[in-house]
This record gives C-alpha cells, sequence and structure tokens, in this order.
C-alpha cells in the first residue's frame, strides 16, 4: 500500500513536469509565432514602403517633366514664330523642343549622379529617413538618338530606393524612369505632306516647253484598263501612271520622288537633282525613249530604288511615303462642290484655296491649295506656288514652275483652325494636326 502510494505521487509530480514544460514550451512557439508574424509584417510594410515611395518619386518628376515641356513649347514656339523661324521645319523644331525640354528636367536636378540622388531624396522627406534615395554611383539621365541623331527617349536610370527600419531591417530596390516627351506641334497642317509640290493618285503627266519643279513628287499609278488615248504617246508600257514627260526639258529638284509607275522620258531632256539633302527616288523602272526628232536622256544625281527589289531598309522609307499619301487623299471625295476663295467676298487669307468635286483647270498662276478627288490641268505658261492634292491625275502642259512651299500651306490650314472664313481646305485633306501641345497619359513610367 505505501509503494501504490509513492508511485502516484511520482506520477503526480511528473504530470506537473510536463505540464510546467509545455507550458514553457508553448509560451516560446508563441513568441515564435508572433516574432515571424512581426517579421512578415514588416516584410510587408518595407515592400508596400518602397512601392509608395517610387510612386512619390514618378509624381514628382511628373511635376517637373509637366513644367518643362510646357515653358520649352513657349520658347520654341516663339522661335518658330520668329525671325526666319518659319523657315525651319517641323521636325527641326521638335528637335530643338525634345532638346531644350531634356535639359530643363535635368537642370531641375543639377548636373551629375550626386545632385541628381540628392534631389529625389529629398521628395522623401515625409518618411523621416526611413525611405531614402542611396547616392548610387549608376544613377544617371540617359539619352538615346535614332540613326537621324533625333531623341527618341529619355531616362533616370537605376534609382536606388532603402528603407531601413530598427525592427524590420532593411530592404533595397532599384527602379528606373522613363520619361514620356508631350507631343508638340508647331506648324498647322502636316509639314511632311506639304515639302511635296505635286500629289496624285494615279500618274503625272508632263509636255510642252521647258519646265520646272521644285518640291517632292508622288505620282501613283492606275491599271491598265484605265488608260486615255492622251496620254498613249507619253510611251507606258507594262505598268501605267508614274511620272511621264514627253517631248520636253525638264528640271526637278527634290529630295524624295515616289513613282507608282515608271519615270518615262519620251523624246524628253530630264535632270533630277537633291534640293537640299539626298536624293531619294522610288520608281518601277527609268525608261528612256527616243522621239521622233529628239534623243531622250535623264540624269539622276540621287538614289534609285526599283519597287519590288528593294532592300530591307530601302521599303520603310517608301512605305512611310505610300501611307502618308493615302492618309492624305483619303478625304478628297468628301469635296462635293466647287469653291474658289477668289471668288469668296469674305475670305481674306492671303493665299487661295480651289476645291472641286471635279476636274480643275489652272489656267492663271496660282499659290495656295489645290485638292480634287479628279483629274487637275496646269495650263501653258502657269507658275503654281504650294501644293496640287489630286485623287486621279495631273497634267502639265509646258512652260510650268511647280515649287513647292510649305508656308503658304501652313497659313492656310493655321488659319483655318483659328477661324478664318471659308469652305475649310484642312477637312479634305487627312493628317491635319493643330498648332500646339498635347501632354501624354502619363509624364513618367517606371520600369524594372
Amino acid at each position: 500500500m505505501k509503494r501504490y502510494y509513492w508511485v502516484r505521487l511520482y506520477a503526480l509530480l511528473l504530470m506537473i513536469v510536463l505540464f510546467a514544460v509545455s507550458i514553457l514550451v508553448a509560451a516560446a512557439g508563441a513568441r515564435g509565432i508572433l516574432s515571424e508574424a512581426a517579421r512578415q509584417r514588416g516584410i510587408v510594410r518595407g515592400v508596400q514602403a518602397l512601392s509608395d515611395a517610387e510612386t512619390i518619386l514618378a509624381r514628382r518628376i511628373s511635376d517637373i517633366a509637366r513644367e518643362a515641356g510646357a515653358g520649352q513649347y513657349e520658347r520654341t514656339a516663339a522661335l518658330a514664330a520668329g525671325g526666319g523661324g518659319s523657315s525651319l521645319s517641323e521636325e527641326d523644331l521638335e528637335d530643338t523642343f525634345r532638346q531644350g525640354y531634356c535639359d530643363a528636367i535635368r537642370g531641375a536636378f543639377g548636373t551629375d549622379g550626386e545632385g541628381l540622388c540628392a534631389g529625389l531624396n529629398s521628395y522623401l522627406s515625409g518618411y523621416a529617413g526611413v525611405i531614402t534615395v542611396s547616392d548610387d554611383p549608376r544613377t544617371s539621365f540617359t539619352r538615346k538618338r535614332d540613326a537621324k541623331g533625333r531623341l527618341t527617349k529619355f531616362a533616370i536610370e537605376n534609382v536606388t530606393v532603402c528603407y531601413d527600419h530598427p525592427i524590420s531591417g532593411k530592404r533595397t530596390d532599384t527602379v528606373s524612369f522613363d520619361i514620356q516627351f508631350p507631343d508638340a506641334v508647331f506648324h498647322a497642317g502636316s509639314d511632311e505632306l506639304f515639302e511635296y509640290c505635286m500629289v496624285s493618285r494615279k500618274g503625272i503627266y508632263i509636255t510642252g516647253r521647258t519646265s520646272s519643279i521644285i518640291g517632292n513628287v508622288y505620282a501613283g499609278s492606275h491599271k491598265a484598263d484605265e488608260c486615255r488615248e492622251a496620254e498613249v504617246e507619253y510611251g507606258e508600257t507594262g505598268t501605267y501612271g508614274g511620272i511621264n514627260i514627253l517631248s520636253t526639258q525638264l528640271g526637278i529638284k527634290a529630295d524624295r520622288i515616289v513613282s507608282g509607275g515608271d519615270i518615262n522620258a519620251n523624246g524628253s531632256f530630264v535632270v533630277i537633282s537633291p534640293a537640299d539633302g539626298r536624293l531619294e527616288c522610288f520608281g518601277q523602272r527609268i525608261n528612256e525613249r527616243e522621239g521622233f526628232s529628239k534623243d531622250a536622256r535623264v540624269t539622276l544625281n540621287g538614289t534609285f530604288h526599283q519597287i519590288g527589289v528593294m532592300g530591307k531598309k530601302d521599303p520603310e522609307a517608301y512605305t512611310e511615303t505610300v501611307r502618308l499619301v493615302d492618309t492624305s487623299l483619303s478625304r478628297l471625295s468628301q469635296i462635293e462642290i466647287y469653291y474658289d476663295s477668289d471668288n469668296d467676298g469674305g475670305y481674306s487669307q492671303r493665299y487661295r484655296k480651289l476645291m472641286s468635286a471635279s476636274d480643275i483647270e489652272i489656267r492663271h498662276d496660282f499659290t495656295g491649295i489645290i485638292a480634287t478627288p479628279g483629274n487637275v490641268i496646269v495650263h501653258n505658261d502657269v507658275n503654281i506656288e504650294g501644293i496640287i492634292l489630286c485623287g486621279d491625275r495631273i497634267y502639265t502642259m509646258g512652260n510650268n514652275n511647280i515649287v513647292a512651299n510649305p508656308a503658304v500651306a501652313r497659313e492656310i490650314i493655321g488659319g483655318e483652325f483659328a477661324g478664318a472664313y471659308g469652305m475649310r481646305a484642312g477637312d479634305y485633306i487627312g493628317g491635319m494636326k493643330k498648332a500646339g501641345l498635347t501632354e501624354p497619359e502619363y509624364y513618367v513610367l517606371p520600369y524594372k
């Protein structure tokens, strides 16, 4: 009986000890769980804090970019409107704007990486040292340019953001910020299109006495069953449309010529040379055909690209031009009446607009925009300055000087956007832009 008593006593003591041990183990486990939970919460807070800090930086850089864009647009627009500025192309002005835009943003931070890091860090002062931008030698502004030297990308790269908490520990993240360019337009209309003096969907036919063409030229093509009897003697074979020159002497100065058909010189002497830069000529073939009493000769001081057998890089410029022309001529069929600004007593702009749903004949010198879905016939001894846009063919009859002048077309379209009286040419020419600054949806896009 006594032995049984002691066994029970030992069992009771053992249970008490085991219970105490289990309580201690449970308490330690609970502390471990709580500690791990706190650590996990610290990690979550750190990740969220880093994300919030990067959002703050993106917003502050966006504010700087927005202000820089508005200021630089005003300066560049003043240049475009000032003495000699109107002679600058839209491409030149856009490049000037982009350069100044990047310089203004960079200037807001200083010129070196240390100044950039310090400026970015100042935007996180609300975190009282928990979140900072580290002094990282990799942090820098970067610019990228295309083959023409134009700015295509501007960014702040390798910004190291640090989260340092006494309990949660230290975390870092590296982020870059791609800064978008606003869409800046300084000349109303389309300078790319206005560099052309003649744009014809189905071909250009030139004859008569000596003539000259100064400006880019686009002459499309047409099907064989669309041939006209008057065009037979120009010498079209195989392909139809394009540029056809009959019994004349012709000088062309251009930087880009596109002929959807052949370039045919029948009994003609033709010299084609660059206007400002390098001449790029696209066509099916160049054909020199002897006339009844005249030899034929074509001198091309530029590069000829034969459509259909071009290299990998050549079609880009060609398709770019075709796309431009397709867009520009896409609305001509909407012209429903004949309109000549010279017959409009309320019209006050300097330059003339002539639009018609049917063929147009030009019998006297003309400065302005001519647009029709039909044909344009330029009579003898007529000079044209501006642009001819037609959905069919252009015929010039001799002793003609046809010259592109972007400033003339810009003034007409700009006046229309400003509310000038009269039928609007811009309603029937696709791709016309209004001068002004359009902000991007996001000025800054973070990336890693």
